[in-house]
């Protein structure tokens, strides 16, 4: 697979989703640490994001990633130009075209179908651009978050019992996949 990388910005009817930028670390740190006991059930790397500077550390590793062409991290606005989360693309495999998705929004922004429209729209890009299959693991307690490749089709695979720790709990995971072949139609 030729390896062309994805846009910078993505457009969608009701946000936009641009390439992570070092001046999204202040707010990112806002949103983390105002959400973080929300966030922290099912998203371990919040007990890492303690400063601003932490943030600007991840903002560094994903430029590294794109630049690379390894992931492709996203910051979610709102058209009003509002912040509302994060949403990319990770664990390229370009031999088997093949990559996961990973999302978190800030819980004032929950239940609008902001997320299934960040990943509809990065899923369409990533199909585009070559890739054959995606992966969206989920916390089997994190309704909310398994929702989303659900409402786009994706289909079950299985369960990873027990698959990673989160502070003094194992977590169980769901993976979905969808294939360039199962596409349907945007949102």
């Amino acid at each position: 697979m030729e390896k062309k990388f994805l846009p910078e910005t993505i457009e969608g009817p009701r946000i936009t989703l641009k390439r992570q930028e070092m001046g999204n670390a202040p707010l990112m740190f806002d949103y983390v640490n105002r959400d973080r006991e929300r966030l922290s059930r099912f998203l371990p790397w919040t007990e890492f994001v303690k400063t601003v500077e932490d943030e600007r550390g991840f903002i560094r590793q994903c430029d590294e990633n794109w630049d690379n062409h390894r992931a492709a991290q996203y910051a979610i606005f709102n058209k009003g130009g509002e912040y509302m989360g994060n949403v990319g693309a990770f664990d390229f495999n370009w031999d088997h075209e093949s990559c996961e998705i990973g999302y978190w929004i800030l819980g004032q922004f929950e239940g609008y179908g902001y997320m299934r429209e960040s990943v509809a729209l990065l899923e369409e890009v990533l199909f585009t651009t070559g890739f054959h299959r995606i992966v969206i693991c989920c916390d089997t307690e994190n309704f909310r978050s398994g929702n989303v490749p659900k409402g786009l089709k994706y289909k079950l695979e299985g369960v990873m019992r027990d698959c990673c720790k989160n502070g003094d709990r194992y977590e169980s995971h769901e993976v979905y996949s969808k294939l360039s072949t199962e596409v349907s139609p945007l949102l």
